[in-house]
């Protein structure tokens, strides 16, 4: 046996254990560890690592290490559980639940509404595509259940609703009601058009909470690149019903005009005065503007631009960065 260690009582631990043996002239070794930490673990059942009787222990911990690891945790846990409490408190003690902290320019949506439109195909490819064949019912369906869709959301309305007028704004926590029978032509009976190749879409201006319109309500001064049809339907209202967010919409390029056809609005050409300001009142609904293409040209697309018209609306028709409008296609298959 070779030198030793001493251990804590003082005894020799022998280090290795040597056995020499000779074989056909060669010398076999044989070498014992005795080193606790080079020994094999030993083998334990399932139960005995459950609970081992011997040393107390479960799942390898005795009682009062469990004990102890409970307890440590606890703490841990119940202390960030309180700092997560009062971070939230602080955050939510500066939030007001009805109106939004940031405003308006302050905000990042800004001051300058943008316009949707529906309805809008779920084929993603499709994009901004409006296309079916007229005499295909099932097609047809389809584009009837989008727009159904879309008016039973927009209509929905937990708060105090009214009829509105000009002369009728709604008052304290009440809230205009969007009559869809107000539409015209542009309603489910009439399947919107989109039987007869003569369809109607629907446009909607963004809500931004405290924005209130600055109305092109003067005949006199109004934009030199509103559409003449525009101008003289504003010119045959009174002072009141021209205030108004004004709609057109119009066949993108020089083609596409004539493609396009005449148009007709329900159930005015605009967004009237007393939607507005949009304040988070219980109930709200957003003022539809519904345009009828009364005789588009068909098997063929038509580019349509919609804008929107009011001194605070920054127009822009880049397809990159527009503003203030909204561009889609549409293209009925028909036979001639």
């Amino acid at each position: 046996m070779s030198a030793g260690q001493q251990n804590q009582t003082g005894e020799s631990v022998p280090l290795k254990l040597f056995k020499r043996q000779k074989s056909r002239g060669s010398d076999l070794v044989t070498t014992t560890y005795e080193f606790p930490y080079m020994k094999k673990p030993e083998q334990k059942s399932f139960g005995k690592l459950l609970y081992d009787r011997e040393q107390g222990k479960v799942f390898g911990r005795t009682p009062k290490n469990w004990g102890q690891l409970i307890f440590f945790y606890s703490i841990f846990y119940a202390g960030l559980s309180a700092l997560f409490a009062i971070c939230l408190k602080g955050l939510l003690s500066t939030m007001d639940q009805t109106s939004p902290k940031w405003k308006l320019g302050e905000s990042l949506i800004g001051t300058n509404p943008g316009l949707g439109f529906r309805p809008i195909a779920h084929d993603v490819d499709q994009g901004s595509l409006i296309w079916y064949d007229s005499s295909n019912e099932t097609q047809v369906d389809y584009w009837i259940e989008q727009v159904d869709k879309f008016l039973n959301e927009s209509t929905k309305s937990l708060g105090k609703q009214k009829i509105c007028d000009f002369g009728n704004p709604p008052n304290g926590n009440q809230v205009c009601k969007l009559d869809t029978t107000k539409f015209g032509e542009c309603i489910k009976e009439n399947k919107y058009g989109y039987d007869k190749a003569s369809p109607c879409i629907f446009l909607k201006l963004n809500r931004i909470y405290g924005w209130e319109p600055e109305y092109f309500n003067d005949p006199a001064d109004l934009p030199a690149d509103m559409p003449e049809s525009l101008k003289a339907h504003i010119g045959q209202l009174n002072a009141t019903q021209r205030n108004q967010v004004w709609v057109s919409c119009e066949g993108e390029e020089g083609m596409d005009k004539e493609l396009l056809g005449p148009t007709e609005y329900y159930p005015k050409q605009g967004f009237p005065s007393y939607f507005y300001p949009y304040t988070n009142k219980r109930g709200y609904v957003s003022p539809l503007v519904a345009v009828k293409f009364l005789r588009p040209s068909v098997n063929q697309i038509i580019n349509i631009e919609c804008r929107a018209w009011a001194k605070n609306i920054v127009y822009s028709g880049s397809h990159r960065d527009r503003k203030g409008s909204v561009h889609f296609e549409l293209m009925i298959d028909a036979d001639v």
